[in-house]
């Protein structure tokens, strides 16, 4: 609250202004006089302003846009099952049942088409053609039941109405696929032709977003040239506040072998390798890359072994991931870089061979004793690049020789039962499944399986064996450990093993000790 000056001069008032009392000061009358008025011509003007000058055009149809997509897709999904219940009562002749769900599917897909152009006042040609060409299916299928459901008590074949069934289905389903690529296209010409930083993030959440609805969606970005547009976004150097968003877009989307055909037909791999190899670009930048390759690379998805950009520039690509990996002090982007390299490490032994070049084991296994690593997402990537590592001959000693056996041991003993999400008991398993096979590879030597056996390697191994829940009941952790133990003893024998477990985990087949361990009751030779 302002203080006016007449307050200090009642403080303190100076002999030769006290005849001036009555006299009030302009600030001080104006300061008084401001508080109750309104000016309503200003605030009119102030009112009349666009706030969204550059947003008219692209981003308030964003949201319209990516409510009519949900639309679409939500229908379809109700008119699909539908279509189930219809096809099962066909099957199985009930023609009863049969017209009350012809006519539910077609008029719910009738409705669906009328939502279709409301949403999209100036659809194409194509679409229209197509709807039309939905329509007559309906109408023929209806014209269809309705002529075999008078023929019921004639035993009338169901094979015409599966057909015209099939037929609609196909139509139906092409006519979705048309309308969802037209209304996407319409956010990919705003990535391809927007400059504002609030246009452009609300096209890239939309792309996210609906990327994460599904592999369908992320076909169709891919095929409407989602993934061009982005790629161009962060070759703009003008456009350098949108490359983290883009290059996250681009790892959500990336999940379909289509996109990752049009990664490598826009020389996508190149540009990756160019940003994450700049030292000038910011961490948080190449940690985005290191997402989009550790998604490009992911052994879950087909063709990933075709990008001969990966293999052709293998060696820039992993010793910047290392280099990030080393440095970083963000969990996500250690976590993100080492998913990248231990994908990698899948593809090709030159990785392998590359990584203990630039001494990627010491690195890693240093990592592990930090927090940055301490999740078991994190160890789950590390323990991978071990075990796949310990496999090539030349990278073995890199590992022993930095305290890899004493890491996988460590990370043997993990428990399931210490994680609440299924992700993470998911993930523990894996580790254990994947520190038991490096033990497996490593111990090719009596020196070696004489080290597991003296830092008690062999009764958590038992221990897995043996307690279906310590490992969750996984029967790939069960089948890796018996290997390892079968392999530590075939080098050394151990004195740590009971008679009991040496007869039923390494003395019989591995088949048999398996059931052994399972508990079965299944009889066998």
């Amino acid at each position: 609250m302002l203080r006016h000056s007449k307050y200090k001069q009642n403080k303190s008032p100076a002999p030769n202004t006290m005849r001036h009392s009555l006299i009030i000061d302009p600030v001080d009358q104006w300061l008084l006089d401001i508080q109750g008025a309104v000016e309503m011509e200003c605030m009119s003007v102030l009112q009349g302003k666009s706030i969204l000058k550059h947003m008219d055009k692209y981003a308030i149809n964003s949201a319209a846009i990516r409510s009519a997509i949900n639309t679409i897709r939500n229908e379809s999904h109700l008119i699909s099952g539908e279509f189930s219940k219809l096809y099962k009562s066909v099957n199985s002749e009930k023609w009863k049942n049969v017209y009350p769900y012809t006519i539910q599917v077609t008029c719910h897909i009738r409705s669906l088409i009328h939502e279709c152009n409301e949403t999209m006042p100036n659809a194409p040609t194509y679409i229209l053609e197509q709807q039309e060409v939905v329509m007559g299916e309906c109408a023929k299928l209806a014209q269809l039941v309705e002529s075999t459901a008078a023929k019921s008590d004639e035993n009338p074949s169901r094979i015409p109405v599966v057909n015209q069934l099939t037929f609609l289905g196909q139509a139906f389903s092409r006519m979705v696929d048309l309308s969802l690529g037209h209304l996407t296209q319409k956010i990919i010409v705003t990535l391809d032709e927007a400059n504002e930083p609030p246009t452009l993030a609300t096209a890239m959440r939309t792309i996210v977003t609906l990327g994460l609805e599904g592999e369908h969606m992320c076909y169709i970005i891919a095929r409407e040239g989602g993934v061009r547009a982005l790629l161009e976004i962060c070759r703009t150097d003008s456009l350098e506040f949108a490359h983290c968003q883009a290059l996250r877009a681009l790892a959500t989307i990336s999940c379909v072998a289509e996109s990752l055909f049009e990664i490598e037909k826009e020389g996508g791999v190149e540009t990756l390798i160019e940003i994450l190899c700049d030292t000038t670009v910011g961490e948080k930048v190449r940690g985005e890359v290191a997402g989009v390759i550790a998604q490009i690379t992911s052994p879950c998805l087909e063709n990933y072994q075709q990008m001969s950009d990966l293999v052709d520039n293998m060696e820039d690509l992993l010793r910047s991931l290392l280099g990030l990996a080393s440095t970083t002090e963000s969990y996500e982007i250690f976590l993100l870089s080492s998913a990248a390299i231990a994908n990698i490490t899948f593809m090709d032994s030159l990785g392998c061979e590359i990584l203990a070049q630039y001494e990627a084991p010491r690195i890693l296994i240093k990592a592990c004793s930090t927090p940055i690593a301490n999740s078991v997402f994190a160890k789950d990537q590390v323990v991978t690049v071990l075990a796949n590592m310990v496999a090539v001959d030349m990278c073995r000693p890199c590992i022993i020789n930095n305290n890899g056996i004493s890491l996988c041991l460590e990370l043997l003993n993990i428990c399931p039962a210490d994680y609440k999400s299924a992700s993470e008991i998911s993930a523990c398993e894996r580790v254990q499944q994947k520190a038991a096979i490096a033990l497996t590879r490593m111990c090719r030597e009596e020196e070696i399986g004489k080290i597991i056996c003296t830092s008690e390697g062999i009764p958590r191994l038992v221990q897995l064996c043996r307690y279906a829940k310590e490992r969750n009941n996984s029967e790939a952790v069960l089948v890796a450990c018996l290997a390892a133990l079968r392999k530590i003893n075939s080098q050394y024998k151990s004195t740590n093993i009971s008679p009991v477990d040496y007869h039923q985990l390494i003395q019989p087949r591995l088949m048999d000790s398996f059931l052994i361990c399972t508990n079965t009751d299944e009889n066998f030779v």
